[in-house]
């Protein structure tokens, strides 16, 4: 009797909807599974603002739940394909985006940031550098935006300022520093013209 229960949970769940989606470069991945459809749903996003209300929490979905989405599309998933592959739309490809997959009472949610830009971060000694994604010229006026996590777990607004001449920006240091040591930062680089990148960093090591 115990096998049979065991055979039957097992076949049971593999006729169970399943959906997942990644994003990466300009494309939605989805990855589905017993459902002949799914829905795409786009939510322009203020990364500002979401940042700032979770700076260590890279998936948002909460904030859109009740809002209409800027897009939508319904894609039909071929029978024995698990993965396909859909484009951004391209007059959000340089939005950034919340993409949303539902299909089945599921859903599932990944952030797009659109950006020209890329972010090194120089963790031994507390500093970020800005270049353009191509060239690698020195991006100065990026804002940035820190947070950081203290050792008894408070997320706090840590601070902010804009890139120098040579795309640096000091995360780490503060002319009064914490009390608390710090076990973890949460980095935001915001351009009008080359998007947003988030990055987490450790402390410097002392």
């Amino acid at each position: 009797m115990k096998g049979t229960y065991w055979f039957w949970a097992g076949g049971l769940a593999a006729t169970e909807p399943a959906v997942d989606v990644s994003v990466a470069g300009k494309q939605v991945s989805v990855t589905a599974r017993n459902l002949p459809a799914v829905t795409v749903n786009y939510y322009l996003m203020d990364v500002e603002l979401l940042f700032s209300r979770n700076p260590f929490v890279q998936e948002v979905s909460g904030p859109f739940a009740s809002i209409r989405p800027n897009a939508t599309e319904r894609v039909d998933l071929p029978a024995g394909q698990a993965k396909l592959a859909v484009p951004l739309p391209k007059d959000l490809l340089s939005r950034n985006v919340l993409v949303e997959v539902t299909a089945a009472g599921k859903t599932r949610s990944r952030p797009y940031y659109a950006n020209a830009m890329e972010v090194r971060l120089l963790e031994n000694y507390g500093q970020l550098q800005v270049t353009e994604s191509l060239g690698g010229k020195a991006l100065p006026k990026v804002y940035v935006k820190v947070y950081a996590r203290l050792a008894d777990g408070t997320v706090k607004f840590y601070k902010d300022g804009y890139t120098d001449h040579r795309g640096r920006f000091d995360y780490a240091s503060l002319s009064t520093p914490e009390r608390q040591p710090i076990s973890r930062f949460a980095v935001l680089a915001l351009s009008d013209e080359r998007g947003a990148l988030i990055r987490e960093a450790a402390p410097p090591q002392q």
